[in-house]
């Protein structure tokens, strides 16, 4: 929405239409609050100044509330206020939000409400009020719209609009394995990776890529009988239908078939199975002890009274040269509207992941973070036609001169099923997950991160999306013994009352998005070593002085300190093996 000159919004709420108030002539303060550090010592002439604190800025906000005579209006538009201005969770105590003005739209405050006043009248006897909102900023700076500007392989000129500095994010794709990388600005330093010479050159690779699979083509997946009758997963499967490629985001999905997924012929009476594509990757021609796999799965599970009753499964399973399923990873719906699951498991050769069965671990198998749940009123009541039932009833009629006479007929009604929706959903419910796992003798290293389907990045807020991480230690040597020897990808269905009686509703949204896996060497813990594979995601985060490598936390860092960009022209210099790299500056440009 197009800001008027005379609004401001705050938190995405507009003060016309969502706050119902009329913003007044606003005077922005000329500086924030300033408290000057001294130390006065004795015998000597003066103080010993020590700097100058920058605290926070402080914006009142005028506004008007124009209701006559109406007093209902007043008290609900006043209640409005607050509830939409203020919260008493707990948890929103520490947020800060987006203030923009009208009158400067490129421009964002961030900061927090501290008061509303007590409303003032303008007429006397009436209901049109002045008030002040009063929104404090902790970090005194505006900040302007994001840039974003590509980078190359050493010296790089900067041009910096705004008056403070501003920390930079740099995110570096490379088309090889990368020894170390870092960059120099305004005097300062980051890198990550051997800082010495010689350490440098004596780095050997930690890992051998095997396969990079972007899905972008079904040539090196097979859905054969032959190749997919030894993959298991939780119950029985009916591997039927097709996958396809989607070429604009590079993932295998559920192929198309007159606008609808093909998940093969659907039974006619309700059963317990799983159907729909179940294929096999041939591109994996040797067996490994050692490993490590890279992975997504993506899972949108749609809103409504059918809809949100479809049960779906997506899932990289993990096999062994003999085509049998070793592990599993994905995506998995339950009955009823109930929200889904993510899982990472292991299991003995040939292993079905039974509950009870003795012979799989559940290295993850949860929801998203409680945070993210919402758990909506239950649809119990939901009738699906499943036919018509005959029956003989007596019909009465009365001539003219009052003779009752019967008769029999036969009567035709409908049969019903009662079916429910539980209306749940968590941060899984339209999820893209990126399992990162490394097995090293017995020792299994893993994460699963939620990335963000608009931006491409892993996101970092635990509180409202699946981000975990751990370590399992196969003592028993159940799991560790068998190599990967192949991999298998399944995008299931289990028929609901819907599917028998041919009632429209959309399928889950199922996919997997790539496919990397590596040879993990054995390389001691003293040996210098690379620090990223070949398109690998590397950010240098300048603003939450962190590193990150395919959304781990990466150390050590090398660094004087987090540099900045300061405003007007900069010399950045990247250093590293990154002639063809794809590199991309991003920062928020900032005002005092």
């Amino acid at each position: 929405m197009t800001l008027q000159r005379d609004d401001f919004e705050y938190a995405g709420l507009n003060s016309r239409d969502d706050l119902q108030v009329e913003m007044g002539n606003v005077v922005l303060p000329s500086a924030p609050a300033m408290a000057e550090q001294v130390t006065d010592i004795p015998a000597m002439y003066g103080n010993q100044f020590n700097g100058t604190d920058f605290t926070s800025r402080t914006i009142s906000i005028p506004v008007s509330i124009y209701c006559a005579d109406n007093q209902d209006a007043f008290n609900q538009i006043m209640h409005n206020l607050s509830g939409l201005l203020l919260s008493d969770d707990p948890s929103d105590n520490d947020k800060e939000y987006p203030l923009i003005f009208g009158f400067e739209p490129k421009v964002t405050y961030w900061g927090h409400i501290t008061a509303i006043s007590d409303p003032s009248p303008i007429n006397t006897g009436m209901y049109d009020m002045t008030l002040t909102i009063t929104f404090v900023q902790s970090d005194p700076r505006a900040t302007l719209p994001q840039v974003e500007t590509p980078l190359k392989n050493g010296l790089n000129t900067i041009t910096v609009d705004g008056t403070a500095r501003t920390e930079p994010v740099i995110q570096v794709v490379p088309k090889r394995a990368l020894k170390y990388i870092g960059f120099t600005l305004n005097g300062g330093l980051l890198g990550v990776g051997p800082e010495d010479p010689d350490d440098q050159a004596s780095a050997v690779q930690p890992y051998t890529e095997v396969v990079d699979d972007p899905m972008g083509t079904m040539a090196m997946w097979s859905n054969d009988a032959t190749a997919t009758s030894a993959m298991k997963i939780n119950g029985t499967v009916n591997y039927q239908g097709a996958a396809e490629i989607k070429t604009s985001t590079s993932a295998m999905m559920v192929a198309l078939s007159s606008n609808k997924k093909n998940y093969g012929t659907m039974p006619t009476t309700l059963t317990n199975q799983w159907y729909g594509p179940g294929y096999r990757y041939t591109g994996l021609t040797s067996s490994l002890y050692n490993w490590r796999i890279k992975t997504g799965v993506h899972h949108i599970k749609y809103s409504g009274t059918h809809n949100g009753r479809a049960i779906g499964q997506v899932a990289v399973l993990l096999l062994d040269s003999n085509g049998s399923t070793i592990g599993r990873f994905g995506i998995i719906d339950h009955g009823s509207g109930a929200r889904p699951e993510a899982f990472l498991q292991l299991t003995e050769a040939g292993g079905s992941f039974t509950a009870g069965d003795g012979i799989h671990k559940d290295i993850y198998y949860g929801y998203g973070p409680s945070k993210a749940f919402t758990n909506g009123k239950d649809n119990n009541n939901i009738k699906i036609k499943t036919g018509t039932t005959t029956k003989t009833v007596i019909k009465r009629s009365t001539s003219k001169k009052g003779k009752v006479t019967k008769k029999s007929v036969k009567k035709t009604t409908a049969k019903y099923a009662t079916v429910v929706n539980k209306e749940e959903t968590d941060c899984l419910s339209s999820a893209w997950l990126m399992l990162d796992m490394t097995k090293i003798g017995n020792v299994y290293t893993w994460s699963i991160t939620q990335y963000n389907t608009s931006t491409g990045q892993p996101y970092t807020d635990s509180k409202n999306h699946l981000i975990v991480h751990g370590t399992y230690v196969d003592n028993s040597k159940k799991y560790s013994g068998t190599n990967l020897g192949g991999i298998g990808a399944v995008m299931l269905k289990k028929p609901i009352t819907e599917d028998i009686e041919k009632v429209a509703y959309t399928n889950p949204f199922l996919s997997i998005t790539n496919l990397q896996i590596w040879q993990a060497n054995s390389v001691a813990s003293t040996t210098p070593s690379y620090i990223a594979t070949a398109n690998s995601e590397i950010v240098m985060d300048c603003e939450s002085d962190t590193v990150t490598i395919n959304g781990k936390l990466t150390s050590p860092v090398w660094s004087t300190d987090f540099p900045k960009l300061k405003p007007g022209v900069n010399s950045l210099t990247i250093t590293g093996d990154l002639d063809d790299a794809t590199m991309t500056l991003k920062y928020l440009p900032k005002l005092l």
